[in-house]
């Protein structure tokens, strides 16, 4: 639908106009929550990639006078973002499934060994933070290696339920570490990619 004087509010916007900004945000903010998350299944992905979704059409918002549709406009933005959010938590994943099956073969000098246990301990740390059903499918898709429909099996939810919780808990596992020990997430896994990187790419190839 069309909203009304659409060219004359995205024209006040790439004029640098936040009041105008404000109004449209409020009138396509639901459309673009609805798209995002039937893609991404998680409210705090989904609210977060709005977010950033939005700020990337403010920082570009001399394009906007080019634009004859702006909901159309914002839900192929939505959903190139929300596909290339997928993706991100997908490598997380599969990097931190190859840390955590292979553990226990990792390191064997003294310096690395100390800072692999503070790391697991670490580890260890977040995954009590976690709701109990997160937990049951962090333990079930990570450390034993079920998949998603199997995991959905062994609990009796929905394959999407699984995958909503190992998104949320890859979440707060990479906030804890970037806020805590003051690292990149990726840096932190790649800190065990010498032992994985095999049994990941025979893994996931």
């Amino acid at each position: 639908m069309y909203f009304q004087n659409e060219s004359s509010i995205l024209k006040q916007i790439s004029e640098g106009d936040e009041k105008a900004f404000s109004e449209i945000y409020a009138r396509f903010k639901p459309d673009l929550y609805r798209l995002v998350y039937k893609i991404l299944k998680s409210s705090d992905l989904t609210n977060d990639t709005c977010q950033e979704v939005f700020i990337k059409i403010w920082e570009d918002r001399q394009n906007l006078t080019e634009v004859h549709s702006f909901r159309n406009y914002l839900l192929v933005a939505g959903k190139n973002h929300s596909l290339n959010v997928l993706k991100k938590v997908a490598s997380e994943e599969k990097r931190l499934s190859g840390f955590i099956q292979n553990y226990s073969d990792a390191h064997n000098g003294i310096e690395d060994k100390v800072q692999s246990d503070e790391y697991q301990s670490f580890l260890q740390n977040i995954l009590s933070t976690l709701t109990p059903q997160s937990k049951k499918v962090f333990q079930l898709c990570r450390q034993q290696g079920l998949s998603y429909d199997e995991a959905a099996e062994n609990m009796g939810v929905s394959k999407s339920l699984i995958k909503k919780h190992m998104v949320r808990s890859m979440k707060i596992m990479r906030l804890a570490v970037e806020r805590d020990l003051g690292i990149a997430f990726g840096f932190f896994l790649s800190t065990f990619n010498d032992f994985a990187e095999v049994d990941l790419l025979l893994t996931f190839a």
